[in-house]
Protein backbone atom coordinates (compact mmCIF):
# COMPACT_ATOMS: atom_id res chain seq x y z
CA UNK A 1 0.00 0.00 0.00
CA UNK A 2 0.88 3.59 -0.68
CA UNK A 3 0.66 7.01 1.23
CA UNK A 4 0.04 9.87 -1.51
CA UNK A 5 1.48 13.25 -0.04
CA UNK A 6 -0.45 16.66 -0.97
CA UNK A 7 0.76 20.17 0.34
CA UNK A 8 -1.69 22.18 -0.23
CA UNK A 9 -1.75 26.39 -0.40
CA UNK A 10 -4.23 28.69 -1.65
CA UNK A 11 -4.83 26.07 -4.78
CA UNK A 12 -8.54 26.37 -5.45
CA UNK A 13 -8.00 26.52 -9.54
CA UNK A 14 -6.09 23.45 -9.33
CA UNK A 15 -6.09 21.03 -6.27
CA UNK A 16 -10.01 19.44 -8.08
CA UNK A 17 -7.51 18.20 -10.87
CA UNK A 18 -5.05 17.07 -8.97
CA UNK A 19 -6.99 14.62 -6.59
CA UNK A 20 -9.13 13.69 -9.75
CA UNK A 21 -6.09 12.51 -11.34
CA UNK A 22 -4.97 10.18 -8.65
CA UNK A 23 -8.16 8.93 -7.94
CA UNK A 24 -8.27 7.75 -11.30
CA UNK A 25 -5.16 5.83 -10.84
CA UNK A 26 -5.10 2.24 -12.31
CA UNK A 27 -3.40 1.34 -8.88
CA UNK A 28 -5.85 1.15 -6.22
CA UNK A 29 -4.61 0.49 -2.99
CA UNK A 30 -3.44 3.98 -1.57
CA UNK A 31 -4.44 6.48 1.03
CA UNK A 32 -4.38 10.06 0.03
CA UNK A 33 -2.88 12.47 2.71
CA UNK A 34 -3.68 16.26 1.58
CA UNK A 35 -1.82 18.72 4.19
CA UNK A 36 -3.68 22.12 4.16
CA UNK A 37 -0.80 24.87 4.69
CA UNK A 38 -2.93 27.70 6.24
CA UNK A 39 -4.81 28.14 3.07
CA UNK A 40 -6.82 31.20 2.87
CA UNK A 41 -9.13 30.21 -0.53
CA UNK A 42 -11.59 27.51 -0.88
CA UNK A 43 -9.23 24.87 -1.49
CA UNK A 44 -9.65 23.03 1.60
CA UNK A 45 -13.12 23.31 0.97
CA UNK A 46 -12.73 21.39 -2.36
CA UNK A 47 -10.96 18.45 -0.54
CA UNK A 48 -13.59 18.32 2.30
CA UNK A 49 -15.96 17.97 -0.69
CA UNK A 50 -13.94 15.03 -2.29
CA UNK A 51 -13.55 13.08 0.85
CA UNK A 52 -16.93 12.54 1.42
CA UNK A 53 -17.21 10.65 -1.89
CA UNK A 54 -13.67 9.10 -1.34
CA UNK A 55 -12.75 7.72 2.24
CA UNK A 56 -8.99 6.84 1.01
CA UNK A 57 -8.79 11.05 1.07
CA UNK A 58 -7.39 12.49 4.52
CA UNK A 59 -7.20 16.01 5.53
CA UNK A 60 -4.58 17.24 7.86
CA UNK A 61 -4.26 21.17 8.40
CA UNK A 62 -2.10 23.14 10.40
CA UNK A 63 -0.59 27.14 10.18
CA UNK A 64 1.23 28.08 7.38
CA UNK A 65 5.08 27.14 7.82
CA UNK A 66 5.84 26.78 3.77
CA UNK A 67 5.59 23.44 1.78
CA UNK A 68 8.74 21.40 3.30
CA UNK A 69 6.50 21.90 6.88
CA UNK A 70 3.68 20.33 5.11
CA UNK A 71 5.17 17.75 3.05
CA UNK A 72 7.01 16.40 6.36
CA UNK A 73 3.55 16.32 7.95
CA UNK A 74 2.12 14.43 5.16
CA UNK A 75 5.24 11.99 5.29
CA UNK A 76 5.34 11.61 9.29
CA UNK A 77 1.76 11.15 9.28
CA UNK A 78 1.81 8.54 6.39
CA UNK A 79 0.56 5.19 7.26
CA UNK A 80 2.76 3.15 5.06
CA UNK A 81 6.53 2.56 4.16
CA UNK A 82 5.70 4.07 0.58
CA UNK A 83 4.98 7.49 0.17
CA UNK A 84 4.18 9.28 -3.27
CA UNK A 85 4.59 12.75 -3.29
CA UNK A 86 2.61 15.57 -5.71
CA UNK A 87 2.15 19.11 -5.55
CA UNK A 88 -1.64 20.59 -5.77
CA UNK A 89 -1.46 21.97 -8.87
CA UNK A 90 0.00 18.77 -10.70
CA UNK A 91 -1.57 16.23 -12.19
CA UNK A 92 -0.50 12.16 -13.18
CA UNK A 93 -1.26 10.07 -16.18
CA UNK A 94 -3.57 7.20 -14.93
CA UNK A 95 -0.78 4.70 -15.11
CA UNK A 96 2.14 6.69 -12.58
CA UNK A 97 1.30 5.40 -9.50
CA UNK A 98 1.21 1.20 -11.12
CA UNK A 99 4.64 2.22 -12.36
CA UNK A 100 5.73 3.67 -9.52
CA UNK A 101 4.83 0.65 -7.40
CA UNK A 102 6.81 -2.05 -9.69
CA UNK A 103 9.67 -0.24 -9.85
CA UNK A 104 9.50 -0.39 -5.98
CA UNK A 105 9.38 -4.33 -6.32
CA UNK A 106 11.70 -4.69 -8.81
CA UNK A 107 14.54 -2.05 -7.57
CA UNK A 108 13.84 -3.36 -3.87
CA UNK A 109 17.20 -1.50 -2.38
CA UNK A 110 16.64 1.71 -3.38
CA UNK A 111 15.45 4.65 -1.35
CA UNK A 112 13.91 6.99 -4.39
CA UNK A 113 11.83 6.13 -7.43
CA UNK A 114 11.24 8.35 -10.04
CA UNK A 115 9.86 8.72 -13.03
CA UNK A 116 9.85 11.02 -16.08
CA UNK A 117 7.59 13.94 -16.14
CA UNK A 118 6.23 16.91 -18.64
CA UNK A 119 6.38 20.56 -18.03
CA UNK A 120 2.90 22.44 -18.77
CA UNK A 121 4.08 26.23 -19.39
CA UNK A 122 1.95 28.75 -21.29
CA UNK A 123 -0.92 25.80 -22.37
CA UNK A 124 2.37 23.43 -23.93
CA UNK A 125 3.92 20.47 -22.79
CA UNK A 126 7.63 19.89 -23.13
CA UNK A 127 8.88 16.79 -21.59
CA UNK A 128 11.96 17.33 -19.72
CA UNK A 129 14.71 15.96 -21.49
CA UNK A 130 16.65 13.36 -19.25
CA UNK A 131 19.87 12.90 -21.48
CA UNK A 132 19.06 9.01 -20.52
CA UNK A 133 18.14 6.39 -22.91
CA UNK A 134 14.80 6.06 -23.75
CA UNK A 135 13.04 3.77 -21.97
CA UNK A 136 15.58 3.51 -19.12
CA UNK A 137 14.44 1.44 -16.77
CA UNK A 138 17.32 0.48 -13.61
CA UNK A 139 18.95 1.53 -10.84
CA UNK A 140 20.87 4.93 -11.13
CA UNK A 141 24.09 3.88 -11.29
CA UNK A 142 25.99 7.16 -11.60
CA UNK A 143 23.43 9.92 -10.90
CA UNK A 144 26.51 12.62 -10.50
CA UNK A 145 28.47 11.63 -13.33
CA UNK A 146 26.29 11.95 -15.88
CA UNK A 147 24.40 15.21 -17.10
CA UNK A 148 20.69 14.07 -16.49
CA UNK A 149 21.04 17.43 -13.50
CA UNK A 150 17.17 16.75 -12.88
CA UNK A 151 15.81 13.21 -12.98
CA UNK A 152 13.47 13.47 -9.96
CA UNK A 153 10.59 15.77 -9.58
CA UNK A 154 8.02 16.46 -6.28
CA UNK A 155 5.38 15.46 -8.46
CA UNK A 156 6.94 12.18 -10.17
CA UNK A 157 8.35 9.56 -7.48
CA UNK A 158 8.31 7.63 -4.46
CA UNK A 159 10.31 7.26 -1.68
CA UNK A 160 11.24 4.79 1.30
CA UNK A 161 9.52 6.66 4.28
CA UNK A 162 12.09 5.40 7.05
CA UNK A 163 15.34 6.04 4.60
CA UNK A 164 13.72 9.68 3.94
CA UNK A 165 13.56 10.33 7.55
CA UNK A 166 17.06 8.86 8.74
CA UNK A 167 18.63 11.84 6.34
CA UNK A 168 16.38 14.01 7.62
CA UNK A 169 13.06 14.50 5.01
CA UNK A 170 12.71 18.31 3.60
CA UNK A 171 15.05 21.01 4.79
CA UNK A 172 12.15 23.82 6.19
CA UNK A 173 14.84 26.49 5.87
CA UNK A 174 14.92 26.47 2.31
CA UNK A 175 11.47 27.12 0.22
CA UNK A 176 13.32 27.02 -2.93
CA UNK A 177 14.75 23.70 -4.90
CA UNK A 178 13.94 22.22 -1.69
CA UNK A 179 13.02 19.06 -3.20
CA UNK A 180 16.39 18.59 -5.04
CA UNK A 181 18.11 19.43 -1.69
CA UNK A 182 16.31 16.09 0.05
CA UNK A 183 17.24 14.03 -3.30
CA UNK A 184 21.28 14.69 -2.86
CA UNK A 185 20.80 13.53 0.48
CA UNK A 186 19.17 10.38 0.04
CA UNK A 187 21.18 9.45 -3.80
CA UNK A 188 24.39 10.06 -1.64
CA UNK A 189 23.15 7.41 1.24
CA UNK A 190 21.38 5.14 -0.54
CA UNK A 191 20.94 3.02 -4.38
CA UNK A 192 17.70 5.36 -6.50
CA UNK A 193 15.92 4.00 -9.38
CA UNK A 194 14.22 5.88 -12.40
CA UNK A 195 12.08 5.20 -15.28
CA UNK A 196 12.75 7.21 -18.78
CA UNK A 197 9.04 7.18 -19.32
CA UNK A 198 6.89 10.14 -18.74
CA UNK A 199 3.73 9.65 -16.65
CA UNK A 200 3.80 13.25 -14.50
CA UNK A 201 2.79 16.41 -15.14
CA UNK A 202 4.71 19.45 -14.23
CA UNK A 203 1.88 22.27 -14.70
CA UNK A 204 4.37 25.26 -14.11
CA UNK A 205 1.11 27.87 -15.26
CA UNK A 206 -0.31 27.43 -12.35
CA UNK A 207 -0.87 30.05 -9.72
CA UNK A 208 0.69 30.85 -7.06
CA UNK A 209 3.26 28.51 -7.88
CA UNK A 210 6.37 28.97 -5.91
CA UNK A 211 8.84 29.90 -8.71
CA UNK A 212 7.00 32.94 -9.69
CA UNK A 213 6.36 34.20 -6.45
CA UNK A 214 9.85 34.11 -4.18
CA UNK A 215 12.26 33.82 -7.08
CA UNK A 216 15.87 32.56 -7.47
CA UNK A 217 16.68 35.98 -6.31
CA UNK A 218 15.22 36.13 -3.04
CA UNK A 219 16.55 32.70 -1.73
CA UNK A 220 20.07 32.20 -3.00
CA UNK A 221 22.58 32.82 -0.83
CA UNK A 222 20.73 31.51 2.21
CA UNK A 223 19.85 28.25 0.50
CA UNK A 224 23.26 28.07 -0.97
CA UNK A 225 24.68 28.28 2.53
CA UNK A 226 22.46 25.50 4.12
CA UNK A 227 23.65 23.73 1.14
CA UNK A 228 27.30 24.04 2.06
CA UNK A 229 26.57 23.24 6.02
CA UNK A 230 25.09 20.12 4.58
CA UNK A 231 27.21 19.07 1.82
CA UNK A 232 30.73 20.00 2.53
CA UNK A 233 32.03 16.83 4.14
CA UNK A 234 30.63 14.80 0.81
CA UNK A 235 33.25 16.37 -1.24
CA UNK A 236 35.93 14.63 0.20
CA UNK A 237 34.41 11.13 -0.35
CA UNK A 238 32.36 11.59 -3.68
CA UNK A 239 34.37 13.59 -6.70
CA UNK A 240 31.64 13.77 -9.12
CA UNK A 241 29.55 15.02 -6.31
CA UNK A 242 31.47 17.67 -5.97
CA UNK A 243 31.96 18.82 -9.43
CA UNK A 244 28.35 18.79 -9.66
CA UNK A 245 27.70 20.81 -6.60
CA UNK A 246 30.10 23.08 -7.38
CA UNK A 247 29.10 24.10 -11.12
CA UNK A 248 25.68 23.92 -9.93
CA UNK A 249 26.60 26.64 -7.23
CA UNK A 250 28.90 28.46 -9.80
CA UNK A 251 26.38 28.60 -12.03
CA UNK A 252 23.90 30.56 -10.08
CA UNK A 253 25.70 32.81 -7.72
CA UNK A 254 27.34 33.86 -11.53
CA UNK A 255 23.81 33.82 -13.67
CA UNK A 256 21.95 35.43 -11.28
CA UNK A 257 24.46 38.87 -10.92
CA UNK A 258 25.26 38.07 -6.88
CA UNK A 259 28.96 37.54 -7.26
CA UNK A 260 28.87 41.09 -9.00
CA UNK A 261 25.90 42.51 -7.12
CA UNK A 262 25.99 45.07 -4.50
CA UNK A 263 28.15 44.97 -1.24
CA UNK A 264 25.55 42.51 0.44
CA UNK A 265 25.60 39.97 -2.03
CA UNK A 266 29.76 40.34 -2.47
CA UNK A 267 29.70 39.62 0.85
CA UNK A 268 27.12 36.50 1.06
CA UNK A 269 29.28 35.17 -1.96
CA UNK A 270 32.49 35.39 -0.76
CA UNK A 271 31.42 33.22 1.96
CA UNK A 272 30.56 30.70 -0.21
CA UNK A 273 32.89 30.68 -2.85
CA UNK A 274 35.26 30.20 -0.05
CA UNK A 275 33.70 26.36 0.17
CA UNK A 276 33.83 25.32 -3.37
CA UNK A 277 36.29 22.58 -4.21
CA UNK A 278 37.80 24.37 -6.92
CA UNK A 279 39.70 21.52 -7.66
CA UNK A 280 36.79 19.66 -9.46
CA UNK A 281 36.01 22.67 -11.70
CA UNK A 282 37.16 24.02 -14.68
CA UNK A 283 39.74 26.62 -14.65
CA UNK A 284 37.92 29.49 -16.03
CA UNK A 285 36.24 29.11 -12.41
CA UNK A 286 39.54 29.40 -10.40
CA UNK A 287 40.37 32.30 -12.23
CA UNK A 288 36.46 34.25 -12.00
CA UNK A 289 36.62 33.76 -8.15
CA UNK A 290 40.47 33.60 -7.27
CA UNK A 291 41.19 37.16 -8.98
CA UNK A 292 40.31 40.40 -8.09
CA UNK A 293 36.52 40.59 -9.09
CA UNK A 294 37.42 43.41 -12.00
CA UNK A 295 39.96 40.54 -13.74
CA UNK A 296 37.21 37.92 -12.93
CA UNK A 297 34.19 39.91 -14.14
CA UNK A 298 36.52 40.49 -17.28
CA UNK A 299 36.98 36.30 -17.49
CA UNK A 300 32.96 35.85 -17.01
CA UNK A 301 32.03 38.31 -19.92
CA UNK A 302 34.87 36.26 -22.14
CA UNK A 303 33.53 33.15 -21.30
CA UNK A 304 29.84 33.96 -22.24
CA UNK A 305 30.83 35.85 -25.54
CA UNK A 306 32.73 32.41 -26.44
CA UNK A 307 29.68 30.05 -25.30
CA UNK A 308 26.88 32.37 -27.78
CA UNK A 309 29.79 32.38 -30.81
CA UNK A 310 30.03 28.93 -30.48
CA UNK A 311 26.06 28.58 -30.15
CA UNK A 312 26.21 30.05 -33.35
CA UNK A 313 27.87 27.95 -35.55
Amino acid sequence: MISVVIPLYNKENDVRRTLESVLAQLYTDFEVVVVDDGSTDGSANIVQEMMSSDARIRLIKQQNAGVSAARNKGIREAKNDLVALIDADDFWDKECLLELFKMTVDFPDAALWGVNYTGLRYGEYKPFNQEMPEGFRDYVKDYFGTPNGGLFCSSSVILHREKAMAVGLFDERIRIAEDIDLWYRIILNYPVAFYNKVLSCYNRDAANRAEGILGFHHEITKRIDYYIEKFEPYFSKNKAFARSFSMRIAYDILHFGYYFGNRHERECTNHIVRHIPYDEMPSKYRLIFKTPRPIGWCVYRLSLLKKRIFNKK
